[in-house]
């Protein structure tokens, strides 16, 4: 079953991509992106496929353990490409919220990408390097919980700067929970959520469009206030709209581009929305499989991180997959109406090269964790202790 794992996540990711590249086929042409040329948008996330399965290749072929000792030089490195985002002429702002940076290329014309898709990845490296070099003390209060949270609280301060809340708060959980796996003091664990928690609500009220949000999620099923308070009703409407997407896909959907709420009514409908458009073209059956595709990739990612031949190896692949299925969990929380409106691609469906390039490159590392277990069972055998 062991050797098993590394298939079922690669035919789990590959199904998740094919499917986010026939959804794009779909919504394209209702894109930004696509106004001028319906296909633009699926040439772009095409260069970047390729380019995170060449990275995903390589990193799938190289020693993870490489990665422990170029963790910090690199985590320092995304570190200044987040602060980047903030220089004027670099950093671009969208929406609210300044995440990209955009690079002139000679020959090939602006490219924008978001540091913060890396950034989760080096914060994960890093931290799973913190706690295999510093396990004897991970019951100390500086060096096994203070000391790795503070070092974290960087990128994720940065990425919360750039209003990406979202981000933020799962770089946060998932170092919390290989903190939790390294044997950190569940005391000191309660107090880090806890605090966590507290910073996050203290954000939300002083940022005004992300308050209005939250307000908005908490009268989601109320017309009646949302009739009193225009501000609720557009906050409300991408959700409304996805919902009724959902809804009218039924159990078989109304076919392959066939919706009609991708056609100016959802916003988003390629991004943070494809899994409404998914449901109204699919049904039940489409947005079930999504479901059992991440289902399947996460209880494989956890399977190669339990079987991982040391410790490292165990809380990288851990903080890998649940970047990855937590990321899902949130943006398919947020289009059923479950969680509060995120702006929040869904892994490997969504349209975005940054995502889908960090989640290839993810998806790599725990393939590579899988062959450096099946090389040690393979010693062992050989040459039996």
């Amino acid at each position: 079953m062991s050797r098993g794992l590394a298939g079922f996540l690669v035919i789990s990711v590959l199904l998740l991509t094919a499917l986010g590249f026939v959804m794009l086929q779909s919504t394209g042409a209702y894109s930004l992106e696509g106004q001028a040329d319906a296909m633009a948008s699926v040439s772009r996330q095409a260069a970047w496929l390729m380019l995170g399965l060449g990275v995903a290749g390589i990193l799938a072929f190289t020693d993870y353990h490489l990665l422990e000792r170029w963790a910090w030089p690199v985590f320092w490195v995304l570190v200044v490409l987040l602060i980047l985002c903030y220089v004027p002429g670099l950093g671009v702002t969208k929406g609210g919220a300044s995440r990209w940076i955009a690079v002139r290329i000679p020959g090939v014309g602006n490219v924008q990408g978001q540091p913060s898709e890396l950034a989760k990845i080096t914060a994960i490296i890093g931290l799973a390097a913190w706690c295999t070099r510093f396990r004897d003390r991970r019951k100390h209060i500086l060096w096994g919980f203070i000391y790795p949270l503070g070092v974290i609280a960087v990128p994720v301060g940065l990425i919360a700067g750039e209003v990406d809340l979202g981000t933020a708060s799962l770089i946060f959980l998932a170092c919390a929970g290989i903190l939790f796996l390294a044997g950190t003091r569940l005391v000191y664990m309660a107090g880090a959520v806890l605090l966590g928690g507290v910073l996050l609500g203290a954000t939300i009220n002083q940022i005004e469009n992300r308050k209005a949000r939250v307000t908005a999620f908490l009268h989601l099923d109320d017309p009646d206030v949302s009739k009193l308070k225009a501000e609720i009703k557009d906050m409300n409407y991408q959700q409304t709209q996805a919902i009724i997407a959902i809804g009218s896909g039924g159990v078989d959907g109304k076919g392959l581009g066939e919706s009609r709420q991708k056609m100016y009514y959802l916003p988003l409908p390629h991004t943070d929305s494809v899994f409404a458009i998914v449901g109204e073209e699919l049904g039940l059956k489409g947005t079930a499989g999504v479901l059992l595709l991440f289902a399947m990739a996460g209880l494989c990612g956890m399977g190669i991180a339990i079987q991982a031949p040391d410790r490292f190896g165990k809380l990288l692949g851990f903080g890998l997959i649940s970047l990855i299925v937590g990321q899902a969990a949130i943006n398919i929380g947020v289009t059923t109406g479950c969680l509060p409106n995120k702006g929040m691609p869904l892994p490997f469906i969504s349209y975005g090269g940054s995502n889908l390039f960090s989640c290839l490159a993810a998806v790599g590392i725990l393939l590579n964790i899988h062959r450096q277990t099946r090389l040690a069972e393979d010693d062992f055998e050989i040459h039996p202790r």
